[in-house]
């Protein structure tokens, strides 16, 4: 959202709940300090992939979310790749249409990907960030806030983390409440429904 609305005037104000920036989740790590040799190294592997798959072998493709609840456990309490298997490779969140894979030489796409980049092209419109206390991503949130220099707010939900503030009922209330405050605050001057986003 925040990336979109960099250059989409028409939307009139930015709120986001346990936002990540895939980009810099790729080249920095879910908690930003992955070493830059991982993402090199993915690099190198992206070309030969290409040059293989001009060679005609099939795409190299990789699961993004554990597979496996064993595989899950690898990743440390409360981080988001572990939760993640709990929320999307299990009934409580799982979609048939939900594959599961990413294409691995995309990675030269996603290292340079930033969500943030122009994050001050928002401005003057107002910016909220929702995250939880307990989130191994809440230091996305907490840079973008940091670099914007419009009206803006970074609420922190006690407790949550990243995936909590997907479906828990102890903290979801808590973050529609902000949200529903925010938004009645900043759609409250006359902005026509098809004009907002």
């Amino acid at each position: 959202m925040p990336f979109a609305a960099q250059t989409d005037h028409r939307i009139k104000a930015v709120a986001t709940v346990s936002a990540v920036c895939i980009g810099r989740m790729f080249s920095s790590g879910v908690d930003g300090k992955q070493d830059e040799s991982v993402v090199r190294a993915m690099l190198d592997q992206a070309g030969v992939d290409r040059t293989n798959e001009a060679h005609g072998a099939q795409p190299h493709v990789e699961h993004l979310v554990s597979t496996t609840a064993e595989e899950a456990q690898k990743f440390p309490p409360k981080s988001m790749m572990r939760e993640g298997y709990e929320y999307y490779r299990t009934p409580r969140g799982q979609h048939p249409r939900s594959a599961n894979w990413w294409l691995f030489r995309s990675i030269d796409r996603l290292a340079q990907y930033d969500s943030y980049a122009f994050i001050n092209l928002i401005a003057p419109r107002p910016l909220l960030m929702i995250v939880g206390t307990e989130a191994d991503t809440a230091h996305f949130s907490r840079k973008a806030i940091e670099s914007f220099s419009g009206s803006k707010e970074l609420y922190l939900i006690d407790g949550a983390t990243h995936i909590d503030l997907y479906d828990r009922e102890a903290f979801v209330p808590q973050a529609i409440t902000k949200l529903k405050a925010f938004f009645g605050k900043h759609f409250a001057t006359g902005a026509k429904p098809s004009q907002a986003a």
